[in-house]
């Protein structure tokens, strides 16, 4: 008799071989139709599929014994395409199927649906794609022929890339400041959630035991839109302004949402603020909206209006200073000025944006020191919030009173082509700020124009902050919009949710939040940053608890489709483990884990070693 075996994957790493385990439920009634759907979950398809004895299903690639198997899938993907190059399944006692795989890397870049619960988030299902088979000698090729045809002559362990840490050049230390996130929109909808919900999200994000950690917000001062001329605003990215005209009173009730969300961060931890305006409010402008100019890359703010702007800002960080215990150590006022961006297209959904040439910035920034100066604040100026790949650009074009009132220079390193990472110019930047003795972050990144399956854009996130912390030497590093709005632009935003305050509120944990978590989790404010050059540039950052120097922590992800072995003395860089026995803490983020503790590693002295498993990401806490 024919029977139904109901199979959700559970892929783990063991010596040699990838194992995978099916947990399986039997049922002597089955329907043998191609396809089923399951009305309650609508990201699930169950697929059925008769493989019959010593029969090679070419999809699937089980030899089972008149079975049928049941794989979880997303988004109407059959699970035909899903545990391809699998092959030497035997049927055990009718409860498991065990495979081994012909390259461990394939399979850990498939699409297994298993998210083991982290915190109170609930398990999802996350969309991954295949990558296409890794390249192989024409032994393997040859082992791979044999077992399909023949089923034996188990396959060799794919070869390991080895790496000495050691002998990797670590640059000269600094401070690590923290990482942190802007508040538009996402605050601008989450702040009026019931609180609960908005409790949920904020645990989530700022949270150092269960949550990413985040102790930097950026809170956008809005501008204030006239809904009747920027209809086409996407959601809750009509920030309110606070003064609606040039003779109109303040009304500091505004904004309440934002506000809601900047001061339950602040209850959380948050201990960094910055302010940041993307454009002035509408009655300022040229054009009458807060999207831009009419004309492409021209200027939006209206010079009869500079004073005032300058006053707005500053008005804004002192009331929030006076009113709500918010000091801001940092104001920007600007967002992307010189990128050409803001201007008025009411074809497509539009944000906050202004324009602004280097001469205007020349004379916006001292006016701003001035008020800031006159009213008794003790705020620093940042700017100019430029992409990496302008900002050398800009800061040729500053003067130098303008140089001199700027304390920190903000950049955001967007790429203009996918994977194109030199684009960013970041040791350029690097090297002009330190010229200029000021502070450097990474203020604001999103993947924009990444593809690819959910677990390679998280993985090249990984490697872009790496670089950033590398390269850029940024002392900090910041997300753009961590709660998004689900569809086409899937790989936006750490979380998930529709911006309906009519829906049931749900959040869809994404894999980009658990990358994050590998490094915000681990590397807290005030650590030791030791840059790495070399090929380990993209793939390794290292930093060191100065309080005693005996807690090193390294993140190290490998994108690749195979195994990586790194060895490292950990003494060389973190003093405090020299001449005595060490421990190793492991955390790691791949296609079915999401921040999993994996088995302590315990060794006779500082010098270690670790695999680092095909796409993936490992946090390793190193300490006595």
């Amino acid at each position: 008799m024919n029977q139904a075996i109901q199979c959700s994957t559970l892929p783990s790493l063991t010596t040699g071989f990838l194992r995978s385990e099916f947990s399986c439920v039997h049922s002597e009634d089955w329907d043998s139709n191609a396809y089923q759907y399951d009305d309650e979950e609508r990201r699930e398809v169950k697929c059925w599929k008769i493989i019959e004895y010593r029969e090679h299903l070419r999809d699937c690639g089980f030899r089972c014994n008149k079975i049928e198997c049941t794989t979880r899938c997303v988004s109407g993907q059959p699970a035909e395409k899903l545990g391809k190059r699998l092959g030497f399944g035997r049927f055990v006692g009718q409860t498991h199927i065990v495979c081994r795989s012909f390259n461990r890397g394939d399979f850990a870049s498939q699409g297994n649906k298993i998210l083991p619960k982290q915190n109170k988030v609930d398990e999802q299902l996350v969309k991954s794609e295949m990558n296409g088979t890794s390249p192989g000698d024409w032994l393997m090729e040859l082992q791979r022929a044999a077992a399909g045809v023949f089923n034996f002559w188990p396959m060799l362990p794919v070869e390991e890339e080895f790496l000495d840490l050691s002998r990797k050049t670590v640059g000269t230390s600094f401070v690590w400041e923290g990482w942190g996130t802007s508040l538009c929109w996402w605050a601008n909808f989450v702040g009026g959630l019931p609180q609960s919900d908005m409790n949920f999200v904020l645990d989530l994000l700022f949270d150092p035991q269960n949550g990413l950690g985040l102790n930097i917000a950026r809170y956008n001062i809005g501008g204030g839109t006239d809904r009747s001329v920027d209809r086409n605003l996407r959601p809750f990215a009509d920030v309110p302004g606070f003064q609606s005209s040039a003779d109109g009173e303040y009304d500091w009730s505004a904004d309440e949402r934002q506000r809601k969300v900047l001061l339950g961060a602040k209850t959380r931890g948050v201990d960094v603020f910055e302010a940041f305006s993307n454009s002035p409010p509408r009655w300022m402008t040229l054009s009458g909206s807060v999207t831009g100019n009419w004309k492409r890359g021209q200027d939006n703010l209206d010079p009869q209006h500079y004073d005032a702007f300058a006053d707005y800002l500053t008005e804004v960080v002192r009331q929030y200073e006076k009113r709500w215990g918010i000091h801001f150590d940092y104001v920007a006022p600007f967002n992307e000025p010189v990128e050409g961006f803001w201007n008025i297209n009411r074809k497509k959904p539009a944000q906050e944006g202004c324009n602004f040439s280097v001469e205007t910035i020349n004379k916006i920034i001292p006016k701003v020191k001035e008020s800031l100066v006159r009213k008794g604040l003790s705020t620093e100026i940042s700017g100019v919030d430029s992409w990496s790949l302008n900002t050398a650009r800009v800061l040729r074009g500053l003067d130098e009173e303008t140089i001199r009132h700027i304390s920190q220079i903000n950049v955001h390193t967007y790429i203009p082509f996918v994977r194109r990472e030199g684009d960013s110019r970041r040791k350029e930047v690097q090297r002009m700020v330190v010229g200029l003795k000021k502070k450097l972050w990474m203020s604001e990144y999103g993947p924009l124009h990444w593809r690819g399956s959910e677990l390679d854009i998280a993985l090249a996130v990984a490697q872009h902050i790496t670089l950033d912390v590398n390269e850029l030497q940024a002392s900090a590093w910041c997300y753009w919009q961590v709660l998004e709005i689900p569809g086409k632009n899937f790989y936006w935003g750490l979380m998930h949710a529709e911006f309906d305050y009519n829906l049931s509120f749900c959040v869809e944990i994404k894999k980009q939040y658990y990358i994050l978590m590998q490094f915000s989790r681990w590397i807290r404010p005030g650590f030791l940053i030791h840059p790495v050059e070399g090929s380990c540039r993209n793939s390794l950052v290292i930093a060191v608890d100065p309080s005693s120097h005996a807690t090193l922590v390294m993140v190290f992800t490998n994108s690749s489709d195979r195994n990586r072995d790194i060895s490292v003395d950990s003494s060389s860089i973190a003093h405090g483990l020299e001449k005595c026995k060490t421990k190793a803490a492991l955390y790691r983020t791949s296609v079915s884990e999401n921040h999993e503790q994996l088995p302590t590693l315990y060794f006779e002295s500082s010098i270690l070693t670790v695999r680092i498993a095909a796409k993936s990401i490992t946090t390793i806490v190193v300490s006595k």
